[in-house]
């Protein structure tokens, strides 16, 4: 076991598209990974690192069938190697300052979430409403996280109740499949008929109904957010280019 109980986990694995999903420009996620590697060492974080940037977590649907879904399952193989306060991290997340504050966190509260400005139920299929055990209308009523940066104690109860409804949406073949945009940008309203949904958010809107439900609702600010990473979700440039930049 590990003598630091903290770790920072991601997945960055070129590959096919989603589904329902933009065709964005090319987005090369291992450069991500080493990206994100570099500035962990130059804030001095010395807690563990486990990236994915070959092969999906064991039992993980790929990206392309089910958008995020790895990221629960990434959760479990940290907990497997002996880590405790795990925090995840987009590979297109750039870390600022020293992230030892949000472990704080991550002990204290059992989890560190950021919350986004919109509802969870703009970007929340009709079919994803059944599994997540919510109305339409119960939708709009939930705030949404961002989930490209996301911590857990995996030794809260509760936080651990969150994983592992988190990763039952994840494997149930509805809760993140769907398309990212509808009825918007010139996209068809495939989500559903509610004109005041946009698309969906699949791990984000699944990770901010379950949290909301289970009481998790101590979400930290975008301006908080801002002060530690910077998310260059458009363009991951290829690891060539970010070292001569």
């Amino acid at each position: 076991m590990p003598q630091d109980q903290r770790c920072i986990i991601t997945l960055g694995i070129n590959g096919p598209i989603p589904l329902n999903h933009p065709k964005v420009m090319f987005q090369d996620f291992p450069a991500g990974i080493g990206r994100l590697r570099e500035d962990l060492r130059n804030v001095g974080f010395t807690g563990g690192f486990i990236p994915w940037d070959k092969e999906f977590p064991k039992g993980s649907p790929k990206q392309q069938d089910a958008h995020g879904a790895f990221k629960p399952f990434c959760f479990y193989e940290a907990l497997k190697a002996g880590y405790t306060k795990v925090l995840w991290c987009d590979a297109s997340t750039r870390v600022k300052r020293s992230v030892d504050p949000l472990f704080d966190l991550i002990r204290s509260e059992g989890y560190v979430i950021f919350q986004e400005t919109h509802s969870a139920g703009e970007f929340c299929t009709d079919a994803a409403l059944k599994p997540l055990g919510i109305t339409r209308e119960e939708s709009f009523d939930i705030p949404s996280c961002w989930s490209c940066v996301l911590g857990l104690d995996l030794e809260n109860e509760r936080s651990v109740k969150f994983l592992q409804s988190w990763r039952d949406r994840a494997a149930d073949g509805v809760t993140f499949v769907g398309p990212k945009w509808s009825g918007i940008l010139g996209w068809p309203a495939t989500a559903s008929a509610d004109p005041r949904v946009k698309g969906h958010r699949y791990d984000q809107t699944a990770a901010s109904v379950i949290a909301f439900r289970l009481g998790m609702n101590v979400w930290q600010d975008r301006e908080t957010f801002s002060s530690y990473f910077d998310n260059e979700r458009q363009s991951v440039r290829r690891l060539q280019e970010w070292k001569s930049a």
